[in-house]
Order: C-alpha cells, then sequence, then structure tokens
C-alpha cells in the first residue's frame, strides 16, 4: 500500500453528534493520521499522529480544536463543508510537517 505525501478527504462520516474526516498520509516522510471530529454546533477536535518506528506505535503531534482554528460547518451535507474540512486538514498537516521538523532539526535539548 502507497501511503499518500499529502492527505485526502473524500468523504465525511456521520457521528452521533456530528460528522468525521480521517486521511492517512506522510508527514515528514514518517506515516501520519489526521482525524477531525465535528460536533452538531461547529466544535471540533483534531489530532494529528505520526508512527514511531522505534515503538512500533502512534504519537500525538499536534492537537488542535475550534479555539485554534475557525469553527467547520455543522451540516457535513453542505458542498462547501468538505472543502473547508479538506483546508483545515491542508493546515494541521503543514503545521505537522513543520513542527517534526524543527524537532529533528533541534534535536534532544537534554
Amino acid at each position: 500500500m502507497h501511503t499518500p505525501d499529502e492527505p485526502t478527504i473524500d468523504t465525511l462520516a456521520r457521528a452521533d453528534t456530528g460528522y468525521r474526516a480521517r486521511s492517512l498520509c506522510l508527514v515528514d516522510r514518517q506515516p501520519a493520521d489526521i482525524t477531525v471530529t465535528v460536533e452538531g454546533d461547529g466544535g471540533f477536535r483534531a489530532t494529528v499522529r505520526v508512527f514511531d518506528q522505534m515503538s512500533l506505535s502512534w504519537r500525538p503531534v499536534l492537537r488542535a480544536d475550534h479555539l485554534d482554528y475557525p469553527r467547520l460547518p455543522a451540516d457535513p451535507d453542505l458542498p462547501s463543508t468538505l472543502d473547508q474540512v479538506r483546508a483545515l486538514v491542508r493546515e494541521l498537516h503543514a503545521t505537522a510537517v513543520w513542527i517534526t521538523r524543527t524537532a529533528r532539526h533541534n534535536g534532544s535539548r537534554w
């Protein structure tokens, strides 16, 4: 299976109180999982996790919510909702790439 470099969101999955978007991609050449869960009022939680090949586990790189970024549309059926979720996921991906590259270049501080 080939993991794409950039996140791709094709559909929004309905959840009990809203909807969810998820994408597997690469963050700084490492497998990553980006998940955005949107509640009925447009508030959301987002996480970017990168697979740590040394411990064979997923490690959080970034957590964000509607206090960090603008709220998303509450209705997953609106045509513009998918575009707005895609834009947020692209921004989360770019931030995660910056975080991991900065951490790698700065190295351990202890």
